[in-house]
């Protein structure tokens, strides 16, 4: 296992056989907005995402102070031929930082490009991503929140052995409907 301290020295970087799992950079903002702009991509998110490139940019520099901050580990999705950003994938312990022991169950979030759904893409993300935590941090539970009709991104993590623990009833509020909705936990236990 790392020394919590060496994560954060410098940005961690994954290799798959298809993707580059890398540090999100403002570069990054026009591509991570493409995301966000489509009305099929935010239908399963409790907002409706950046409203413009440069709130991209700003919610990626947030992302990285909170990495330096020990909040947060936020991979960028990208193709490893050319390094152009497809997707996110995000752990954050539940409560403190990755240095607090014993660990807190961390918490995962993804998303992909709409256009490359379906691909086993997120798998390969997902599983590259899980596989370094379990070796370099050593939680003893990750966790997932999501919304009950995103019935793919459920499959996606039994898929990966995540068990379904329940439904959380008005467990979260829309940002811009105000409007509670449900989430159905999935849960991860490592050691």
């Amino acid at each position: 296992m790392l020394e919590q301290n060496d994560l954060f020295l410098a940005f961690p970087s994954i290799q798959t056989k298809r993707l580059h799992l890398r540090q999100i950079v403002a570069a990054d903002a026009e591509d991570l907005y493409s995301f966000y702009k489509d009305p099929k991509f935010i239908k399963y998110l409790d907002w409706d995402g950046p409203g413009s490139i440069e709130e991209c940019a700003k919610m990626i520099d947030s992302w990285n102070r909170s990495y330096e901050a020990k909040r947060l580990l936020p991979w960028g999705i990208a193709w490893r031929n050319n390094n152009k950003l497809i997707g996110t994938v995000m752990f954050m312990p539940l409560r403190g930082t990755f240095e607090d022991t014993p660990r807190f169950p961390f918490t995962i979030g993804y998303d992909l490009k709409r256009e490359l759904w379906n691909k086993g893409i997120m798998t390969e993300a997902l599983q590259a991503a899980l596989d370094f935590c379990t070796k370099k941090i050593g939680p003893h539970r990750v966790q997932a929140e999501v919304l009950p009709g995103n019935t793919a991104s459920i499959k996606l993590l039994k898929k990966l052995g995540f068990r379904e623990e329940g439904l959380l009833h008005h467990y979260l509020m829309h940002e811009r409907t105000k409007t509670f909705l449900n989430v159905v936990v999935l849960a991860l236990l490592l050691n």
